[in-house]
């Protein structure tokens, strides 16, 4: 019993002190059998490595080798590489496909955190999209003569003024699986439409120096209750932060804003000035 007891002592002090050596005192031991013409027991002795210890070091050299342990296999990959190269491809052809449609297309075989992985891996990301109005041709070269034109315009000066409406429907962010760098690339930007839906619906404005009031509107907006907003409320809570100097004022082009009360309030502001906005 007392033989057996120190042979295990030995075998598992054999293994703690295989385990703690570095792996250059490895290379050392391994040169010296291999090249230096010594024995692995003459090497590990001038190392103060034991004699069984560095003839495995020495054996393992000449089977694999390999001066260190040989790379663990980790576990089996749930996809193969060409069902990952299906997904990437799906997903780069139509980028705005939910996790659902993606697994329905490919049938990949993973959950979602793996393809998910899987599509990470291979740059593609799940990010918000940037959402933009339906322009036509015409509209884009309008844009691109407005920018050119004003590019040197007092932008500080400017009253921005648009409609906030909060609807009842939260249809929530629009995901895109893209790289990184590519917000704007047109291919992952998602193209919306007025839908018409409204809840509460209110009127604000902001500027480099602020933020001003936010109106609700009452019922549905017209000429003359625009005009009432304008009037009333944008233009003094314009002058609590410009008290002087011309309101240079943006706004889009609904049919209201066009509106022949709203264009003729206008036509008698000498302070306001409406700015020639693209679509």
């Amino acid at each position: 019993m007392l033989c057996v007891s120190t042979g295990l002592s030995y075998t598992f002090f054999i293994f703690i002190t295989m385990a703690h050596h570095d792996r250059s005192i490895r290379e050392h031991v391994i040169t010296l059998a291999e090249k230096g013409g010594l024995s692995a027991s003459t090497a590990g002795e001038l190392y103060g490595v034991p004699m069984s210890i560095a003839r495995e070091w020495l054996q393992k050299f000449q089977r694999d080798g390999q001066v260190g342990r040989r790379k663990g296999t980790g576990l089996w990959r749930i996809s193969s590489p060409a069902q990952n190269a299906t997904l990437v491809a799906e997903a780069e052809r139509n980028p705005f496909f939910s996790a659902r449609d993606l697994k329905a297309a490919t049938g990949f075989p993973g959950q979602k955190d793996t393809f998910v992985s899987r599509l990470k891996a291979a740059g593609l990301t799940a990010r918000h999209a940037v959402v933009k109005e339906l322009l036509i041709d015409e509209h884009k070269l309008y844009c691109l003569a407005f920018a050119e034109s004003n590019v040197d315009h007092k932008w500080d000066r400017v009253i921005f003024t648009d409609e906030c409406t909060f609807t009842s429907v939260n249809d929530g962010p629009v995901l895109v699986y893209r790289p990184r760098g590519e917000r704007y690339n047109l291919q992952y930007m998602f193209t919306c439409k007025r839908s018409g839906r409204v809840s509460v619906h209110c009127r604000g404005w902001i500027s480099h120096e602020g933020a001003g009031v936010l109106h609700c509107i009452e019922g549905h907006l017209d000429g003359l209750q625009y005009q009432h907003i304008l009037q009333n409320v944008m233009v003094p809570s314009v002058r609590m932060l410009y008290p002087d100097g011309v309101i240079h004022l943006r706004q889009d082009h609904p049919s209201i804003h066009d509106s022949r009360v709203v264009q003729e309030w206008l036509s008698w502001q000498a302070d306001v000035e409406l700015l020639d906005w693209p679509p």
